[in-house]
């Protein structure tokens, strides 16, 4: 997907420390820095604070933060010399192929900002997966399983596979009879015992 250029996301007017926005030391570690940002995104996404209008500016701070943070590069110019190291470098453009877990919900905010998105995820849905509150269910291979997914929910399923499975390759595949659009999420365990986005 190619990077957008997102208008009226730019850095905060009033910029602060990355570091204290995501609550996390400058020794922090990338997976401490993903998990921090994890938890503030959620509780600032837009979806969850409707009538919240600094909620909504809390979240664009919280990933102008992250996009600073998550990168080598841009957090080596950072700590180095500022803010104004890492603008001459960024031209604030985010690449929405690169977004993570949590970086999804930005997909979310951007689409109501007027960046087109074809099919946004529920913050509901990878807030329970992160919480390890959804029912996973086995799906032994070679089987298939049919269903009603309501609006805006997800169904969650297991497969394990063996290493000669892998080598031959797996596909899955999901059809809606109804014709109606969705999309097929890839999890994977996170290390809170919860379940993060890995590829959409």
């Amino acid at each position: 997907m190619r990077s957008k250029k997102m208008e009226g996301t730019s850095a905060p007017s009033l910029r602060r420390d990355p570091y204290e926005v995501l609550c996390v030391s400058r020794d922090s570690s990338d997976q401490e820095i993903k998990t921090a940002y994890r938890k503030l995104a959620l509780k600032y996404h837009p979806d969850k604070n409707a009538n919240n209008p600094e909620a909504s500016e809390l979240f664009k701070e919280v990933a102008y933060s992250y996009s600073i943070l998550s990168d080598p590069e841009k957090r080596r110019q950072y700590d180095t010399a500022g803010f104004e190291a890492v603008e001459d470098s960024m031209d604030m453009e985010i690449d929405l192929s690169n977004l993570g877990t949590v970086n999804t919900m930005f997909a979310a905010l951007f689409s109501k900002l007027g960046v087109p998105i074809k099919t946004t995820i529920s913050a509901n849905v990878l807030e329970e997966a992160l919480n390890g509150t959804v029912t996973v269910r086995p799906l032994p291979i070679g089987t298939s399983v049919s269903g009603k997914v309501d609006k805006q929910c997800a169904h969650f399923f297991g497969v394990t596979i063996n290493d000669e499975q892998a080598e031959c390759g797996i596909v899955v595949r999901v059809t809606s009879t109804a014709q109606s659009k969705f999309k097929l999420l890839y999890f994977e365990h996170d290390i809170n015992g919860g379940y993060g986005l890995a590829l959409q």
